[in-house]
């Protein structure tokens, strides 16, 4: 009788095991495909912030924005080639936050792969941003507002130090010469 019993303990024991598994095993398969249906979203994102117009908008908002135009204008009083390139950053980046505010993009995939450039960005329109707010009455560019405040929360370094990035420096100086060949 004993031995009929710690057989059924046994069994039930596996049992509940192998469910328990069958349940890890499914939420995580479940995982990969979602992240797998915005894949696409986030390699358009990487490509789009690769692009020359990307780099000439990005410039031009940190180094000549504010020097051309007073902030009170907001962006409505941007003239239109000032607008455009502020709406390639700004649009950009409140879309990004949308998805990441609703959970759609892991932030610390958004923050570790454009660290605190978003805080810069932000830092330098956010005062166009507030002006139209004022006026309009708006929450104009709010993801991208949030998504600042979390990129200033969590410090790219943080999110690296998180994934156990490692580092390979050179095996040998790049000016250094190397064996003939």
């Amino acid at each position: 009788m004993n031995a009929t019993i710690v057989l059924s303990l046994a069994t039930t024991v596996i049992s509940l095991t192998a469910l328990v598994i069958s349940i890890l095993l499914t939420r995580r398969q479940l995982r990969l495909v979602s992240g797998g249906n915005h894949l696409p979203v986030v390699l358009d994102a990487f490509k789009e912030t690769r692009s020359a117009v990307w780099f000439e908008a990005q410039e031009y908002v940190l180094s000549e924005l504010a020097k051309e135009h007073e902030s009170d204008c907001g962006h409505r009083g941007l003239p239109e080639p000032a607008r455009i390139r502020v709406n390639t950053i700004g649009l950009f980046y409140d879309d990004l936050g949308k998805l990441v505010a609703h959970g759609m993009i892991d932030q610390s995939l958004v923050i570790g792969a454009y660290g605190t450039n978003i805080v810069r960005l932000w830092d330098a329109l956010a005062p166009y941003v507030y002006t139209e707010r004022r006026e309009h009455g708006l929450h104009f560019w709010i993801y991208f507002e949030d998504l600042a405040a979390r990129t200033a929360a969590t410090h790219p370094e943080v999110v690296y130090a998180h994934l156990h990035l490692r580092s390979r420096p050179p095996r040998q100086e790049p000016n250094s010469i190397g064996p003939a060949g």
